[in-house]
């Protein structure tokens, strides 16, 4: 008799291989000596991706004053750092087929928003800021394959839910499965060689306690940012479902992060074009 963790495991072993170029990106958030070569050498032999990252280099947030033509370009004009994100998201955003029924515009407008805001934070706090940026953007991957698992109970589970706070899935996931997309995330995490700090919060973001990590505690307010941003609320209502604790446990009052508020309805604005 066929499990729900067999089922878990085949969905996880069925994601799509991600471009090797990607993974070589990917392994550099191990490497704390990683070089510009170790982005570039892995983008010369992947013309596709390399086309999607000048693309989202050249995104009205980034506030370029001239169209970047090349990755040695948008590496001296942005930084390493910020190239390296641009290649995770396009390549991620590339790697996945749709799904019958599934907004995954929508998905992927939250994933992008969600890790853009995550690294501002990071920044503010002092974490890791493009660890926090991959955890965060990789948040809802698990989704993903979980609908390859169980798309009749997933179908089910979007019609009661629009992703309203970041834990309204993970519980109806729970109710209705018996596991959440951040358990699953975290194995996809793992199964891609990412740091620990990246698995955990994503297993943990959707429920955080006082004792989370920082990451998990970004990608939760992060998300829960972008949600808000994403339908359109008023900034007197962003992190609304953000419990105190949390913003204490962040060290970031919420009053504070309300400050960014214009800079991420930029983000937004430019992450509709990139997945349009």
């Amino acid at each position: 008799m066929t499990t729900i963790v067999d089922r878990l495991v085949d969905s996880v072993r069925a994601l799509p291989s991600i471009p090797q170029a990607l993974q070589e990106v990917l392994d550099t958030l191990n490497n704390e000596d990683a070089s510009v070569q170790d982005i570039v050498e892995p983008l010369s032999n992947d013309m596709a991706l390399t086309l999607k990252v000048l693309r989202m280099a050249n995104a009205a947030h980034y506030g370029l004053k001239k169209q970047v033509a090349s990755i040695d370009d948008a590496i001296h004009l942005v930084g390493f750092n910020a190239v390296r994100t641009m290649v995770i998201s396009s390549g991620l955003m590339g790697a996945f087929d749709e799904i019958e029924g599934f907004d995954m515009k929508r998905f992927w407008r939250l994933s992008l928003l969600s890790g853009l805001i995550a690294r501002d934070i990071a920044k503010l706090n002092g974490t890791h800021p493009e660890q926090a940026y991959t955890a965060t953007l990789m948040h809802g991957l698990g989704v993903l394959a979980l609908h390859r698992a169980f798309p009749e109970e997933c179908q089910q589970i979007d019609r009661k839910c629009r992703d309203t706070t970041p834990q309204d899935r993970a519980l109806f996931e729970m109710d209705g499965i018996g596991i959440h997309h951040g358990q699953v995330g975290a194995e996809i995490a793992k199964k891609w060689n990412l740091p620990e700090a990246v698995a955990q919060a994503i297993h943990d973001y959707a429920f955080p306690q006082i004792q989370s990590t920082a990451m998990s505690l970004i990608a939760f307010v992060a998300t829960a940012f972008a949600i808000d941003l994403e339908d359109k609320k008023p900034d007197e209502q962003l992190g609304a479902c953000v419990a105190p604790h949390v913003y204490h446990s962040l060290g970031c009052p919420k009053a504070r992060l309300l400050e960014h508020a214009e800079r991420w309805k930029s983000y937004r604005d430019s992450t509709d074009s990139l997945v349009s």
